[in-house]
């Protein structure tokens, strides 16, 4: 008995490996959605070259992640729409003084509001605006400049909006 338990978890355990050794990263993407679209994103902000910045993230997120295959609008099944609705620098922490508070760091705000559309069924599959937040020295006393700040917050929309695409209901 204790030979064939033995075997039957061996014969589990196989099957488990070589069944769910593939996992696909398309999650609930509807089936008939093969391929987006991302034209450059709105920028309605005065930051300069941030729309290209968003923009060709995104597109390199979607090309390395093979989520799904990046074309033309008139050639793809779905459109990534995104509009870059803010970008604000604010106080983040505070240092006392005898003369009173004074900003020590302040964090950069980036907001994007992106809109997911299905072209075959003709339908929004989402819209949902997006916010990230990334601290940074403006003394340049540190290596977390303004720019790296941006960077990362970019990098954490990105993130946001493929998770978002991943899990369309």
């Amino acid at each position: 008995m204790n030979k064939k338990i033995q075997l039957f978890v061996a014969l589990l355990g196989l099957f488990m490996v070589t069944n769910c050794w593939y996992y696909s990263f398309k999650g609930t993407i509807p089936a008939h959605i093969n391929s987006i679209a991302i034209p450059n994103f709105e920028n309605q902000t005065s930051e300069m070259g941030i729309r290209e910045e968003i923009t060709q993230k995104v597109k390199l997120n979607f090309i390395q992640e093979n989520i799904l295959e990046v074309k033309d609008k008139k050639d793809s099944d779905s459109i990534l729409y995104g509009v870059i609705t803010r970008i604000n620098d604010e106080p983040y922490t505070y240092q006392s003084s005898e003369t009173g508070e004074r900003v020590e760091n302040y964090q950069i705000i980036v907001s994007v509001e992106v809109e997911w559309y299905d072209n075959v069924e003709d339908k929004q599959l989402f819209k949902q605006t997006f916010t990230a937040k990334e601290p940074y020295d403006q003394t340049g006393a540190t290596d977390q400049t303004r720019e790296r700040a941006i960077d990362q917050a970019v990098e954490t929309l990105n993130d946001d909006i493929i998770n978002s695409v991943l899990t369309i209901w």
